[in-house]
């Protein structure tokens, strides 16, 4: 079996503790339960960032936008932007990363739109945030309507959702 690491030096494989960086990354596996929760209720605050090309790189491969103004600066900068963008399907699944965090792994993203607002660069910090606008049942169904906004340190609001979450 041939060596995947031939001509890699151990340093170059293996970075040393003082170069690493950590990721703290919240997963809730406790269920936010529907009785526990009210009309009005804040949601916590989500911190992402600051993006990276490299964050923008990896999302426009993995959902194959193949747009450059996600991925190539000169084309984003000759196309009278600052730099390049996140795309429409980051959002989607920073979105419903938030939603079903803060409910739980039986919580259900039942419906989720939202309007994007002003573009987010590489360096912008962004925040999630969002509060309960209504709790109701339908169709045997436990659910919740959120309102849910992305800001960056600008304190602009970059993406405005609305989404509907089924707990227990």
């Amino acid at each position: 079996m041939a060596d995947r690491h031939r001509g890699i030096s151990r340093e170059a494989r293996e970075p040393d503790e003082q170069n690493r960086k950590e990721e703290t990354v919240a997963i809730n596996f406790k269920n936010t339960t529907w009785e526990s929760v009210s009309e009005g209720q804040e949601l916590p605050v989500l911190e992402f960032g600051p993006l990276t090309a490299t964050n923008l790189l990896f999302d426009a491969s993995g959902t194959r936008d193949s747009y450059p103004i996600h991925h190539d600066r000169d084309f984003a900068r000759a196309n009278g932007v600052p730099d390049i963008f996140v795309n429409t399907q980051w959002y989607q699944g920073l979105l419903g990363r938030y939603a079903t965090d803060w409910g739980g792994p039986e919580s259900f993203l039942r419906s989720l739109s939202f309007d994007m607002r002003a573009p987010n660069h590489p360096g912008d910090l962004l925040n999630v945030h969002g509060s309960i606008t209504r709790k109701y049942e339908q169709d045997g169904q436990k659910r919740v309507d959120l309102d849910v906004r992305i800001d960056n340190e600008g304190g602009t609001d970059t993406v405005v959702a609305r989404m509907t979450l089924e707990l227990i």
